[in-house]
C-alpha cells in the first residue's frame, strides 16, 4: 500500500506537496519536508531518487550538499525534511527513523496500531550534521537514524506514515480508515481521504 496526498493548506496556499516516498523489494521509505521550506520538495524527492538507487544516507547527504550553497535559507527552503524507512529481515522488520511520524503495527490478526514518533516543537532533520553550527539554535551536536525492531512472530505487517496521519484520529472517520486499513483497501482509503480533504490540512503519506 501506497498513499501520498498533499494538504489541503498546501493546496489553499500554492505549495507543492512535501512528502516523498517509495517502495522497492527491499526498504519501505518516506519523508516528509518542512512546512516551511518553501521548496522542501526538492530535497524529499532527491533524497528518495539516490537511496532508491542504492546509495548510503551520508553519501546521499554530501551529494545534495555540494549541490546548493549551504546558506541557512536554502538549507531551510530545500534540505530539511524527516526520514523514515523500514528494513526487513528473516524474522523482523527494522524501522529507521530521524524525524517525527507514525509506525503502523499490523498484529497477526490483521488488528492495527499507531506509535508516534515525536521530537517536540523542533523535528530532527539529517541535514543538521553537514549544517554550519552557527545556524542552528538546536541539535548543534547532530542527530543520528534511530532504530526500532518488531518481530514477524507477532507482526504481520509494519508500515510508516508522516506526521499528516494525525487529522484521522479523534475523527468521525477514524473506525473507518482504521477498517480500510486492516483490510488493505488502498483505493478505498484514498476515496476517503479525497472526501475528508479539507480536514488532512498537512500532506499525508502512507506505506504498508
Amino acid at each position: 500500500m501506497f498513499i501520498n496526498k498533499i494538504g489541503f493548506e498546501h493546496k489553499e496556499t500554492g505549495l507543492n506537496c512535501h512528502d516523498y516516498g517509495f517502495i522497492n523489494n527491499k526498504v519501505k521509505c518516506i519523508v516528509d519536508g518542512c512546512s516551511e521550506g518553501l521548496h522542501s520538495e526538492v530535497g524529499s524527492k532527491l533524497f528518495c531518487h539516490l537511496f532508491n538507487e542504492g546509495y548510503s544516507i551520508d553519501d546521499i547527504f554530501n551529494k545534495i550538499f555540494a549541490t546548493i550553497d549551504n546558506t541557512a535559507q536554502n538549507i531551510k527552503n530545500y534540505l530539511c525534511f524527516t526520514i523514515l524507512f523500514i528494513e526487513e529481515t528473516e524474522n523482523s522488520y527494522v524501522v529507521n527513523y530521524c524525524g517525527d511520524g507514525y509506525i503502523i503495527k499490523q498484529k497477526q490478526n490483521d488488528v492495527i496500531e499507531f506509535e508516534k514518533i515525536d521530537d517536540g516543537e523542533y523535528p530532527k532533520y539529517y541535514i543538521y550534521n553537514y549544517t554550519d553550527k552557527k545556524y542552528l539554535s538546536h541539535y548543534k551536536d547532530g542527530v543520528e537514524i534511530n532504530q526500532m525492531t518488531f518481530l514477524k512472530s507477532e507482526h504481520k505487517n509494519i508500515g510508516i506514515a508522516t506526521d499528516g496521519l494525525r487529522y484521522i484520529f479523534g475523527k468521525e472517520y477514524e473506525n473507518e480508515f482504521i477498517e480500510l486499513l486492516e483490510k488493505g483497501k488502498e483505493s478505498a482509503i484514498k476515496r476517503l481521504i479525497n472526501r475528508e480533504y479539507k480536514h488532512f490540512k498537512d500532506d499525508i503519506t502512507i506505506i504498508l
